[in-house]
């Protein structure tokens, strides 16, 4: 699997003008499994170069032919499934049935968004002025960029490549250094296709090079990023100087919220469900557990039980629930974050640890007697573990899950159709799932409140985020 050197320009694996690499190594047992090219400056001049004049021409083409032509890449990802999902166990980590299942739903993805090229895009609008129409018309809002992260990186990726070139844009995307090749076996893809070269270009190397370099040139007209709030800052300010369009997908804090009318064995089983899913690296898991205090007991029990049931271990083997963390660096941060919360006072009932063994593993881990002003409470764990604390009244409750800097999904669990409806209006988060896991839905929109980001991805708004408008006045006296 070593690409060594290599990036993606105008339709063609190339060498990079770069001579710096970026090791890969496979987080189950930390092995190298390749290189990849550190761009620079001259990579990415080249991308966006291609990009721009790839653009043009693809604008020009009927949507629903541009469409016909992304179908091809849905076929193709589906005769590959098998060899994408194995590389992507090996450079991401997730359990098998994971990995197949997010190649999956990227296929159902690009059928879905080819869907909507025959939607109509555009209004027609009423005028108080005599023998005039106005047309509000939707036309491709160019060269984009996308920054992929590595804990989704081809179901992520397909919601920057897609609803781009189908609305007639070009796309230059950084994957992540810490899972390129899923990416690069995308590309190989591309090219047994019809897409025309240069739609898509692939630079890889650091966010904090590549990605600023994208965000800053004057010839991309919007980048989307997928990353840390931090990251999504960095971005937002580079791309300020040529006031481009941004589209952020960012971290997030979701709340999980028991209360006493739920059915406690559910809310047990889909709370870990989320929890555990990709060992916790993910932006929508839940964070913060809230459980009404007069089924508290029984609640933390039964969460314990469960948790201590899941087995993580090598994601290659049927009896794996959870796989590995990403690297030592995030494994180190979340035992930092559970050793700091039991310092300040609070209780882990199970997990805590470090797994002794080769690879980034760390156990599912409960704590309770967690204060409201703990940083485990407040700050993205992205990891396997959940903090509990207990409340008494649904307004209580409800300003504890808002009082975040971040937006992005949250949970609840009731059987009561008035608790359901009073949370589901009163959480400011971009996503409230009610008696269930994180669905993300492709017809849905993914989108984040406050620091969790700006626009969204998915469902015919997330199409939407890669066209501009125009407003013409035909007046025919």
């Amino acid at each position: 699997m070593d690409v060594q050197n290599r990036q993606f320009i105008n339709g063609s694996f190339v060498s990079s003008d770069s001579s710096e690499t970026d090791v890969v190594y496979n987080p189950a047992n930390n092995k190298k499994i390749g290189t990849i090219a550190r761009g620079n400056e001259e990579d990415v001049y080249e991308a966006v170069a291609g990009a721009a004049k790839a653009q043009k021409k693809w604008a020009q083409v009927n949507r629903i032919k541009r469409a016909e032509l992304v179908l091809q890449l849905a076929n193709l990802i589906s005769q590959n499934k098998n060899e994408l999902a194995k590389i992507y166990q090996d450079e991401q980590g997730k359990v098998w049935a994971a990995a197949l299942g997010e190649i999956e739903k990227s296929i159902g993805y690009i059928k879905y968004m080819a869907s909507l090229a025959q939607s109509d895009i555009g209004e027609v609008l009423q005028n108080e002025v005599e023998n005039e129409t106005i047309m509000l018309v939707k036309k491709p809002i160019g060269v984009t960029a996308g920054i992929i992260p590595w804990n989704a990186p081809i179901l992520i990726l397909m919601r920057k490549l897609i609803p781009a070139l189908i609305t007639g844009c070009s796309v230059i995307v950084k994957p992540s250094s810490e899972t390129p090749f899923g990416t690069l076996k995308i590309a190989e893809l591309l090219q047994q296709t019809d897409i025309p070269a240069g739609l898509v270009q692939v630079v890889t190397g650091s966010g904090a090079q590549v990605g600023g370099l994208l965000a800053k040139n004057k010839n991309v007209d919007l980048i989307s990023i997928t990353g840390s709030t931090s990251a999504g800052k960095a971005v937002m300010k580079a791309a300020a100087a040529n006031v481009k369009k941004v589209n952020l997908e960012l971290g997030g804090n979701a709340p999980a919220i028991v209360t006493s009318n739920a059915d406690l064995d559910k809310a047990v089983k889909y709370i870990v469900t989320a929890r555990i899913n990709n060992s916790g690296q993910v932006c929508t898991c839940p964070e913060r557990v809230y459980v009404q205090e007069n089924v508290s007991e029984e609640f933390i029990q039964k969460l314990v039980k469960a948790m201590k049931k899941i087995v993580a271990g090598d994601p290659k083997s049927a009896k794996t629930d959870m796989g590995p963390i990403i690297n030592q660096k995030q494994l180190k941060a979340i035992d930092e974050k559970v050793k700091k919360a039991s310092s300040e006072g609070a209780e882990v009932l199970t997990g805590g640890h470090i797994i002794d063994r080769p690879g980034n593993y760390y156990e599912p881990t409960v704590v309770t007697g967690v204060s409201e002003g703990s940083s485990i409470m407040h700050d993205e764990i992205f990891g396997p573990v959940l903090p509990v604390a207990t409340f008494k009244t649904l307004t209580e409750v409800v300003n504890k899950a808002n009082n975040s800097p971040y937006g992005l999904s949250s949970y609840a669990f009731t059987e009561n159709l008035k608790e359901a409806m009073e949370l589901s209006n009163r959480l400011k988060f971009g996503e409230v799932y009610v008696n269930c896991e994180a669905e993300e839905a492709i017809t849905g929109f993914h989108a984040g409140w406050r620091q969790s980001g700006l626009g969204g991805a998915d469902g015919k708004h997330g199409f939407d985020e890669y066209l501009n408008t125009t407003v013409a006045y035909l007046r025919y006296e």
